[in-house]
């Protein structure tokens, strides 16, 4: 049985904007001629400043991009 508070956890870091939304999609997306990347960027530094704090020396073991069009990023 693995100890859920030291063991190791992942990080999903959702991108809401796509360059078309697709019928089929469920994600909390947009489309947007123009994002601005900088106020996404300190607002994702952030979130992870925040979320750092709060899981001490855990092990950040997995990163996962998803949402809208990640690669937009």
């Amino acid at each position: 049985m693995q100890d859920w508070q030291n063991g190791g956890f992942g990080l999903y870091l959702h991108w809401p904007f796509c360059q078309s939304k697709c019928p089929y999609c469920d994600f909390n997306s947009h489309v947007s001629a123009q994002i601005d990347q900088s106020a996404w960027a300190r607002a994702y530094l952030s979130e992870i400043d925040r979320l750092a704090e709060e899981t001490g020396g855990r092990l950040l073991n997995t990163v996962f991009f998803g949402g809208g069009t990640p690669s937009l990023m």
